[in-house]
């Protein structure tokens, strides 16, 4: 959750899109080492011969390390985020069409090549594979939300520095979907149902 300030607004561009969902998934795909240097270099301004000492490697190697992983960090990006009030109200009209079932408002919200993640942890059910295409995931969300999420409340908070869909059964967060966006429509969504993984989201909730 980081809507409380966490944020501030001048730094509000830089810093949501480096706590943004889709970088962190995209900082997993690198190695430890390239992770390491890249976090080193990138967050806390480090020179190459100061991460070298701080991970007993050579200069060379963190520079190669270093261009590997921004190199791969940089394929991973150029997407763009609408205004803080049209992404929430693209959340908002997602709920409301995923609720009411509707194909064709969901479709038109979904970029053509969107693609759906879901991570139950093995605890709650959740596809095991992406879902992957505009038609594929509207169907998959219409007729998932019939089959499971038909008597759960949903609200529309900031997380990880953009708008996301939190749901609700009986008081208690049940589910985080963050969203990606480009140009206006939904490009990817990333379903959390893992209760462990929910644990930390439901203490700042308490707190608030």
């Amino acid at each position: 959750m980081t809507a409380d300030g966490t944020l501030g607004p001048l730094e509000s561009a830089q810093q949501r899109d480096e706590v943004s969902l889709a970088m962190l998934v995209l900082l997993e795909r690198l190695t430890p080492a390239e992770r390491a240097v890249y976090v080193l270099r990138e967050a806390f301004g480090y020179g190459h011969r100061e991460i070298a000492g701080v991970l007993d490697l050579s200069e060379a190697n963190c520079r190669q390390l270093y261009r590997r992983a921004a190199g791969r960090v940089a394929a991973g990006e150029g997407r763009f985020e609408p205004a803080p009030e049209r992404r929430e109200e693209l959340v908002t009209s997602f709920i409301s069409a995923a609720r009411d079932g509707d194909l064709a408002d969901l479709e038109k919200l979904l970029a053509a090549d969107a693609i759906w993640w879901s991570d139950g942890g093995g605890k709650v059910s959740a596809a095991r594979r992406p879902v992957e295409g505009r038609a594929a995931v509207a169907r998959f969300l219409a007729g998932g939300t019939r089959k499971f999420a038909a008597g759960l409340d949903y609200t529309v908070a900031e997380v990880n520095g953009s708008s996301a869909l939190l749901a609700w059964a009986d008081g208690t967060l049940v589910g985080v979907v963050a969203f990606e966006l480009r140009d206006g429509l939904i490009t990817s969504a990333r379903a959390v149902a893992n209760p462990d993984k929910l644990d930390f989201v439901r203490r700042q909730l308490a707190r608030a």
